[in-house]
């Protein structure tokens, strides 16, 4: 079994950050500090060990925050070589990857009332591994500021640096802070998001994608038009960025990004479906079908999806999107596809009895299948 991935943080990396900052500045008591960064650090997950290890840092490092930062951005590799997605691994010329992660963390905790030597040393950190947990705080306080800053770095010949602009200000980073000024006013980051949509990097575009599916989840519409805008001049590498950031729209039935992603709602329609039994045995499934049309003079590409409303413990319905079909259908055609379900024991839901519901979506319209009742293997034998 692998080892959880908070074990990047262990003696050996710990001693190897030690080493390498007692080599440039001797008076780093190595061996105090890595019995103290160890101790506890077991019962820590990953960002709380990062940030354990930073306030150990505070400790052993010099008082002065400036000359504090040169010691550590002294530790630091060459900037990393580019590739579609990097590689946070030391190469031995110095510190690089996750071990680094505590030294943006210290500016995170010791660092807001340096704004300039702040950002400026988070920019050569991301070189060697992301700031982008550690620059949330100076955009929010610094907001202008920040966002004048980031504008440049958009067009910095780094892809680090670039993905960091689109990275760090994500309204709803994950296991980040959450940006509330830009969850509330998105418009905000899209200058930034337009400089970087066509970056030559996929690691770059990716980030877009992920920052726009952020936005999604707040102003679904914004998404759809500022996507559908940028198809206008299509790309395979915009539509692929176009995909993935549409995919919690898509998710959630959301017609104008569909519209977007060209899946007609105006023109196919499910004719009939059919649901094959109105009784389930818990540990076995349910079987479906439905004929769907097509009734433009074009071919059209359609999705088709399923949806469970999923009975809860106080009787109401909750429902879940499970993906069925995708496909083209042409100008006039009907097809008709059959699909299955098992409602067994799985570890992420949790299943009652009684009446459950049954629809499909085609393009993003729902279609009721009809209803079933779920029961128990006793009560059948019963």
């Amino acid at each position: 079994m692998a080892e959880p991935f908070k074990e990047v943080f262990n003696q050996a990396s710990i001693e190897r950050m030690a080493s390498a900052l007692a080599e440039v500045h001797p008076s780093f008591i190595a061996s105090r500090f890595t019995v103290e960064a160890l101790d506890g650090l077991s019962e820590l997950e990953l960002k709380e060990r990062s940030l354990h290890l930073a306030r150990c840092l505070r400790r052993y490092l010099p008082e002065d925050y400036s000359e504090a930062l040169r010691i550590m951005m002294a530790t630091l590799s060459t900037p990393l070589a580019m590739e579609d997605e990097p590689v946070w691994e030391n190469d031995g010329s110095g510190l690089s990857g996750f071990v680094t992660m505590p030294f943006s963390d210290y500016v995170l905790l010791y660092g807001l009332e340096k704004f300039e030597l702040s950002m400026a040393a988070m920019k050569e950190m991301t070189r060697r591994f992301s700031a982008e947990f550690a620059i949330r705080p100076f955009i929010e306080r610094y907001e202008e500021e920040a966002m004048t800053l980031l504008a440049e770095w958009a067009e910095d010949e780094c892809a680090h640096v670039r993905r960091l602009v689109s990275e760090g200000t994500r309204p709803r980073l994950p296991w980040g802070q959450r940006l509330k000024g830009f969850i509330e006013a998105p418009n905000k980051c899209l200058p930034l998001l337009e400089k970087l949509k066509d970056d030559e990097t996929e690691y770059v575009r990716r980030s877009v994608a992920n920052h726009l599916n952020d936005i999604s989840k707040d102003h679904p519409d914004l998404t759809a038009e500022v996507c559908g805008r940028w198809l206008e001049q299509s790309t395979e590498r915009r539509l692929r960025l176009v995909r993935h950031a549409l995919r919690s729209n898509v998710k959630a039935a959301h017609l104008p990004s569909l519209a977007v992603l060209g899946y007609d709602a105006e023109h196919t329609r499910v004719v009939c479906s059919v649901l094959d039994t109105d009784r389930v045995v818990y540990g076995s499934g349910l079987t479906f079908s439905a004929e769907i049309s097509n009734a433009a003079e074009k071919a059209v590409p359609f999705m088709l999806d399923f949806v469970i409303y999923h009975r809860k413990a106080n009787g109401t319905l909750a429902p879940k999107v499970f993906k069925w079909r995708r496909g083209e259908l042409s100008a006039g055609q009907t097809l008709r596809v059959s699909g299955k379900h098992s409602i067994r024991p799985i570890t992420t839901r949790r299943y009652y009895e009684g009446e459950h519901r049954l629809a499909v979506l085609l393009n993003g319209v729902e279609t009721p299948i009809g209803a079933f009742e779920l029961v128990s293997v006793e009560e059948v034998v019963a």
